[in-house]
């Protein structure tokens, strides 16, 4: 278990939040407040300071060194100077068992004399003001910030009480029979169910979008096992949907989904052409006895926040394949379009890379504020997107460069991808293939061989 700080500066009735760069690894677009990890050696930064002596060396040097790296800003100096009027331990987050990187993260207030005017790292940090508490709380009611739940929770005890000076409980406690259910952004639930799956994914997250009183729906309920539906289960008993949505008609986006339809009465919406795959692969009798109901462009299957959420067609990973944003885009559900930390397959017969392209670059061009992947956190902006687009374009260059040397098939797969697992081998296949496919070659190479 890592361990991380963070400082909640405030002045008065003031806040210093910050929105993260887009292009970040980590919580990319996320309203936050500046920090970062503790790293071996951090207690030589703390010195003695009335104000912090109290607290753990290593997590104020890790502070002080953090705040000077993010903000330009010397929290040791300020202390010395009486600019600062006390130092709290806001509350200690512990980040859920389902994520592979664990933290302990500290939290820290600190009660300035003055608003600071703060040097902000433009490599980490993509806006940063002083604002309301009460304003930054709105923020996230109003479905405009995408945060933490720790960081959702300092923005409401902040709003509530501008005297705070910590607060419990901050951080989930999680029912071992339950799969968590998340809020990242206001009225959206964000279940990582955990299923069969590609790596490095190993959970496919299942949605419930629909405001109070309105037609509710759960996305891609894709248990990898029994035990994991019932957790499933459990984990919907307050928040049973009126329908289960299914993006695509991939094992991993509807195992075991079947039988949760028939448990829980719903029926299921899907696109047509999901609909006719799935009776193709799973067999004719593979939905008996739950009402179908196809979905196209352009529906509207709820609301969020007031907003009309909109059905968005998004072939090329399948031509069958849905989406989902309100009509502000505030966010856009893009199922398998992305991941985060891999490439997405072309899979045969039902990608199609040129369509592909054409897909990622109309949803680029939509500019939604906030990207959820099928696997992997949500993600503010269109960074990842962008970032597969020029990977794949770069790929395929390097397919044709490679394809006019003489290369073919397997021989293009040794070249690009050495060293690739057996396990992967088959999805590296299709994708080359697609490539050639969309470059007009592939034909030519069958034809020849």
């Amino acid at each position: 278990m890592l361990n991380a700080v963070a400082a909640i500066f405030t002045c008065g009735d003031k806040v210093f939040s910050i929105r993260r760069q887009t292009h970040l690894r980590a919580f990319p677009g996320y309203y936050a407040f500046p920090g970062g990890k503790i790293d071996e050696g951090d207690e030589d930064y703390a010195g003695s300071q009335p104000l912090t002596d109290e607290f753990p060396a290593a997590e104020i040097g890790a502070l002080i060194r953090e705040i000077e790296e993010e903000l330009g800003f010397d929290l040791a100096d300020a202390m010395r100077l009486q600019q600062v009027k006390y130092v709290s331990k806001f509350g200690t987050a512990v980040t859920p068992a389902l994520q592979t990187q664990r933290f302990n993260a500290h939290f820290y207030r600190v009660e300035l004399t003055q608003e600071q005017t703060f040097t902000l790292d433009s490599g980490e940090i993509e806006w940063g003001e002083w604002i309301s508490m009460s304003e930054l709380w709105q923020m996230y009611l109003r479905g405009d910030a995408l945060m933490v739940k720790p960081n959702m929770y300092a923005a409401r005890a902040l709003a509530k009480d501008s005297q705070v000076r910590s607060t419990q409980p901050f951080c989930e406690v999680y029912d071992e029979d339950k799969i968590p259910y998340l809020e990242l952004l206001n009225g959206l639930g964000y279940i990582p169910v955990p299923s069969n799956t590609l790596p490095p994914a190993t959970t496919t997250n299942s949605l419930l979008i629909g405001d109070d009183g309105a037609f509710r729906v759960l996305t891609d309920p894709s248990a990898a096992s029994l035990v994991t539906l019932r957790r499933l289960k459990n984990t919907l008993q307050s928040r049973q949907p009126d329908a289960i949505l299914l993006t695509h008609h991939h094992p991993d986006h509807h195992e075991h989904a079947p039988d949760l339809a028939r448990d829980l009465q719903v029926p299921i919406l899907c696109s047509e052409k999901t609909h006719k795959r799935l009776l193709k692969s799973w067999g004719e009798r593979y939905l008996d006895g739950i009402e179908v109901r196809y979905i196209a462009q352009d529906e509207v299957i709820t609301q969020w926040l007031g907003h009309d959420v909109i059905c968005h067609e998004l072939p090329g990973h399948d031509d069958g394949m849905v989406g989902l944003a309100p009509e502000n885009l505030a966010w856009f559900y893009v199922a398998d379009l992305v991941e985060p930390g891999t490439t997405v397959v072309i899979p045969e017969p039902e990608g199609d890379m040129a369509v592909y392209f054409e897909t990622v670059k109309r949803v680029i061009a939509m500019q939604p504020r906030v990207v959820i992947p099928s696997h992997g956190l949500p993600l503010g902006g269109v960074h990842l997107l962008e970032k597969t687009l020029v990977h794949r374009e770069t790929r395929e260059q390097q397919i044709s460069d490679l394809y006019h040397q003489g290369l073919r098939e397997d021989a293009l797969i040794d070249a690009l991808y050495p060293g690739l697992s057996a396990q992967l081998l088959p999805f590296a296949h299709q994708n080359v293939r697609q490539h050639l496919r969309k470059l007009g070659l592939y034909p030519a190479y069958i034809e020849a061989s």
